[in-house]
């Protein structure tokens, strides 16, 4: 009986999210007096030891040793921290953005923008892009590979905000100066807010992606800062969130052309 209750759980944890993102879909609409949030992401403590991996599938285009850094500092400031204003369903346009991988990697994550996110993957130097980034329900995601050899792209929805594997998404080779589209679909998602990619032949490849339903999100930059623009007055909860050391929210009221300071901050404790 147990076991039937928990299944049931998430069929109506999957027909809620599925329900949320058709039924609620983003407009964008124009945004008169509109506010704004700045701040900045603090970790206090020492981060977790970087991961280091020796590589045995093509490493005259990887490097013979990579490193996959989970929680990146600089004095204290934490970047790559997900900064979402949650709630809000009418507004301004997806903007354009690009975001590059840490060396000697030359991913990226470029962000079409517009009337959609339009997620784009540029897989370069055995580096998928930043560790964090974000991805939108049932819009098509273009994954290209500009290295010489194949990646085995394994995309995976996760069951918690610090990763909990839920399901495969996708699985698929990801051959040398090749793209494809991929999308992540309500029914593969099943209420999943918290996506992961990886490489099968290359485990230091590992990537994080929230999926998003409009463009009032921010990632925090190597100082910590983040800003959002243009901001439908009201009252809203603020979401910060990071693979390794889980998410907080603040409530915030944005007044006609106001402006809000916040700041996040998160410990070494949480990513144990």
């Amino acid at each position: 009986m147990r076991n039937v209750s928990v299944v049931a759980g998430f069929c109506c944890l999957g027909l809620l999210f599925v329900c949320a993102s058709q039924g609620n879909a983003y407009e964008i609409q124009p945004v008169n007096q509109g506010g704004g949030i700045q701040g900045q992401v603090f970790f206090a403590g020492t981060p977790p030891a970087p991961l280091v991996v020796e590589v045995d599938k093509g490493p005259e285009v990887c490097g013979k040793e990579r490193q996959l850094v989970k929680v990146e500092t600089q004095n204290g400031w934490l970047s790559g921290a997900v900064i979402l204003v949650e709630g809000i369903q009418t507004g301004k346009p997806f903007p354009v953005q690009a975001f590059s991988g840490k060396l000697p990697g030359e991913g990226e994550f470029r962000y079409q923008g517009g009337e959609r996110l339009g997620l784009q993957v540029k897989t370069k130097g055995c580096n998928f892009g930043p560790f964090t980034g974000v991805v939108a329900v049932e819009d098509p995601v273009i994954f290209e590979n500009q290295d010489s050899i194949k990646h085995t792209l394994h995309t995976f929805a996760s069951m918690d905000s610090k990763g909990i594997m839920l399901r495969t998404i996708h699985n698929q080779d990801l051959h040398p100066m090749d793209s494809m589209a991929r999308t992540f679909e309500v029914d593969k998602l099943r209420g999943s807010r918290v996506v992961r990619i990886t490489c099968n032949r290359h485990d230091f490849m590992q990537n994080w992606l929230y999926v998003v339903d409009h463009p009032y999100f921010a990632i925090s930059d190597q100082d910590g800062r983040f800003a959002i623009h243009q901001i439908p007055p009201g009252r809203y909860t603020v979401l910060a969130w990071h693979p390794i050391l889980g998410e907080q929210r603040q409530d915030v009221h944005i007044a006609s052309g106001g402006q809000v300071t916040l700041e996040f901050r998160f410990s070494r404790a949480q990513s144990e």
